[in-house]
């Protein structure tokens, strides 16, 4: 991409393929990815993704513009947020939040996920984030703001779930998590397709987290990994589990109210699960029939992590050694001690 002409500002409200892609902090600025025909958001696994794959064009808008026309917008009056632990079936939720009439979905946009990296840790931004916040969502779902909006983050987004409850008071919050053997199974059967070594230094591995999250995990191996010189793929998945799942509990425990629905228990087109959640996201119980068929496909197809056969689940099973390192490092964690950890108030069917 190279620098181009001038455009109205307006031009990111009025035109459909134009969606908000990320935030220029250091510039103060939104940049938006301008899509081909025919690209609808709400069927994709992940937004990100594909702004990144197909954007034709970005445009830039400072941060004062953008607050501005995006209050020319309706406010959303219903909004469901979907938080994740990863490999959890939530974009499977996503697409069955699609499959209801009057509700529209996305997927990892990163430009909501994006508030976990600009807050800081006295708080100083919250109002100014507060109100970028409340402009995101209300271009994001542009001319949909008669329909129920959802929305799903990425895990990091945990760290501002109640910069977003703050925003939004009103909004209905899940949380989809996975058991550690199924999160790290699926995981790894994913880093592998991907290259990842089977050991990492200490140092690099911690290079990376702060470099990818933002967020120090020194303490995690020196507590639950003492003496560690290297970090196997499987301990570091375990230890990424268990910081996803702190994130959450340090924001329920502060009582903001969200639902925690198990994969184990969502995979299996339940539906009186399917039912909790819709009622606890004020949707229409009886629309439960119309999102079975999603269940009959791969949710992450068109996707780099889409299943090879689409067919078949993930063959990939840890090895004895491996799931006995894995309950080690649990059995040293305060709290999250065991393999089969349910979060209290998890959904039951």
């Amino acid at each position: 991409m190279s620098p181009g002409e001038t455009v109205d500002a307006e031009i990111v409200i009025n035109n459909p393929n134009i969606s908000p892609y990320c935030f220029d902090d250091d510039n103060r600025r939104v940049i938006f990815a301008e899509l081909p025909d025919g690209i609808d958001l709400s069927t994709v696994p992940f937004v990100y993704h594909t702004q990144y794959e197909e954007a034709i064009r970005l445009i830039a808008v400072p941060y004062e513009t953008f607050n501005q026309i995006a209050q020319t917008l309706p406010p959303i009056e219903h909004l469901i947020i979907i938080y994740i632990s990863g490999r959890s079936g939530s974009t499977l939720l996503s697409h069955i939040f699609n499959a209801v009439d009057n509700v529209v979905s996305f997927s990892e946009p990163d430009v909501i996920t994006q508030f976990a990296y600009l807050r800081t840790d006295d708080n100083s931004r919250s109002t100014e984030l507060s109100r970028l916040a409340n402009s995101a969502m209300r271009v994001l779902f542009k001319s949909k703001q008669d329909k129920t909006c959802a929305i799903k983050v990425r895990s990091q987004a945990l760290r501002a779930m109640d910069l977003f409850q703050q925003t939004f008071p009103a909004v209905k919050n899940l949380y989809s998590y996975r058991d550690i053997v199924g999160y790290a199974s699926s995981f790894y059967r994913v880093l592998k397709q991907f290259g990842s070594p089977e050991y990492s230094s200490v140092s690099d591995t911690i290079s990376y987290y702060d470099e990818q999250f933002d967020y120090d995990m020194t303490p995690y191996i020196e507590n639950l990994i003492p003496g560690a010189e290297e970090v196997s793929l499987v301990q570091f998945l375990t230890l990424q589990w268990i910081i996803c799942m702190e994130w959450y509990l340090a924001q329920a425990n502060n009582g903001i109210p969200v639902l925690p629905v198990r994969y184990a228990d969502l995979k299996t087109a339940n539906e009186n699960i399917l039912a909790g959640i819709f009622e606890h996201c004020a949707i229409p119980v009886e629309q439960v029939a119309n999102t079975l068929k999603v269940f009959e496909q791969d949710s992450q197809a068109g996707s780099p992590i889409a299943r090879i056969n689409p067919n078949e689940g993930n063959k990939l099973r840890l090895t004895d050694e491996q799931l006995q390192e894995m309950n080690r490092i649990l059995q040293r964690h305060p709290v999250i001690n065991t393999m089969d950890y349910i979060i209290p108030g998890t959904l039951e069917g």
